[in-house]
């Protein structure tokens, strides 16, 4: 059976910018929390990078190991996938399957779809 990880094109592409910027924001979002008071942590702006890091790690934590690796390879490292092949050994079919249903159950945590 294959799964079908189908979202509206506007959704994937900022679930993607999100996880593109997940390593950033969590190296922000940890010298934000040890700079500043407890007052200042509580902005809106510091509230929403918390929130989608929180997620991006829910979503990650419920991964297979595969597919976790694959991910990390995929957003974290940013190899395109004729890179992830040639450098991690990655097949064109995981790095899409892993891409696709990263950013699927990242929507669904997100409240996206």
């Amino acid at each position: 059976m294959k799964n079908n990880y189908k979202i509206p094109w506007h959704v994937r592409q900022y679930v993607k910018k999100e996880l593109m910027d997940y390593k950033k924001n969590r190296k922000l979002l940890d010298k934000l929390i040890s700079d500043y008071s407890e007052y200042t942590i509580n902005t809106r702006s510091i509230a929403l990078i918390k929130l989608r890091v929180m997620q991006i790690e829910k979503v990650l934590s419920k991964l297979n190991k595969e597919d976790k690796e694959a991910a990390e390879i995929i957003f974290f490292y940013h190899y395109t996938q004729s890179g992830a092949e040639v450098a991690k050994g990655l097949s064109k079919g995981a790095y899409y399957n892993a891409m696709n249903k990263v950013i699927y159950y990242t929507a669904q945590e997100m409240e996206l779809i």
